[in-house]
């Protein structure tokens, strides 16, 4: 095969993989988009909940309850919530975050624990590192399945017997648009919040005691926890494909250019040596 035709055939190529690339760089960034539009009322929700059951536990500093406050009848195990990203083609968005959780299993010495994956990449890490005990996995993870997915963990949390002494979540924080964290943060035990002195429950007329709203406020509160750190997971993994795509397209028109201009100058030297040879023989 002549090195005009392979030239030629490797344009091609290079102008499909482009045209995929920036196809998937505007996917993302619609989504982002999308995703950004959501933002608001999810974090004012997650607001709200956080501040109502906050505010409650100043009215109920005694309170306790098995889910949240583990004792020693709790198993000694610890459940790890992992948040992947749906698919790859994000740069390092996934590697980063498996590392981080090597590293801090590493250091806790966690010798026994049950998984919980989210994300077709967590799974296939879950899978193949061989580390803890996978009790739940949720390959299909998208804006659709954020509040369902939060519904089931929180569910299989609340009805663990014995409740686990910890709970930790592994996810991607989006920094900005450009910088992408992996984090881990500690849902359970919870920490109760700062308070100079107990409130005083006289001052609201109350139909039920503050420690029977707790109870009642205890699975929203985890569900809304779990769609925060989902969310943010999704959208840090389109910011980080916008990125991956777009360095992509850009090397693609660059190798494309420099392949069109080695391409243009082997035809012309070809053409010039036609002609020159042309030209000798009628002479």
């Amino acid at each position: 095969m002549s090195k005009l035709i392979q030239l030629r055939q490797r344009s091609k190529a290079i102008e499909t993989i482009k045209k995929i690339t920036h196809a998937m760089r505007l996917i993302s960034m619609s989504t982002h988009s999308h995703l950004q539009h959501m933002q608001d009322s999810l974090t004012r929700y997650t607001r709200e909940v956080d501040q109502l059951f906050s505010q409650l536990i100043t009215y109920a500093p005694t309170w306790r309850n098995p889910i949240l406050h583990p004792n020693e009848n709790s198993s000694p195990k610890t459940a790890i919530i992992l948040i992947g990203s749906q698919k790859g083609l994000c740069g390092s968005f996934n590697t980063q975050l498996t590392k981080l959780f090597t590293k801090e299993i590493g250091e806790r010495n966690e010798q026994s624990f049950d998984l919980i994956a989210v994300g077709q990449k967590a799974v296939d890490f879950t899978k193949s590192s061989e580390q803890g005990d996978l009790k739940q996995s949720y390959a299909k993870f998208n804006a659709q399945r954020l509040v369902p997915i939060a519904r089931e963990i929180t569910q299989l949390l609340i009805d663990a017997k014995p409740h686990y002494t910890s709970v930790l979540i592994f996810s991607n924080l989006p920094k900005s648009f450009f910088i992408q964290k992996p984090q881990v943060t500690e849902l359970i035990p919870i920490i109760p919040p700062e308070s100079s002195e107990p409130a005083d429950k006289n001052e609201f007329a109350w139909e039920e005691s503050p420690e029977s709203l707790l109870n009642t406020l205890l699975p929203q509160y985890l569900e809304s926890k779990l769609q925060h750190f989902e969310f943010q997971s999704l959208i840090a993994e389109h910011a980080a494909r916008f990125i991956s795509m777009d360095s992509a397209t850009r090397n693609a028109k660059e190798l494309l250019e420099e392949n069109n201009l080695e391409y243009n100058k082997l035809r012309q030297t070809k053409i010039t040596k036609e002609l020159t040879e042309l030209i000798g023989s009628y002479t």
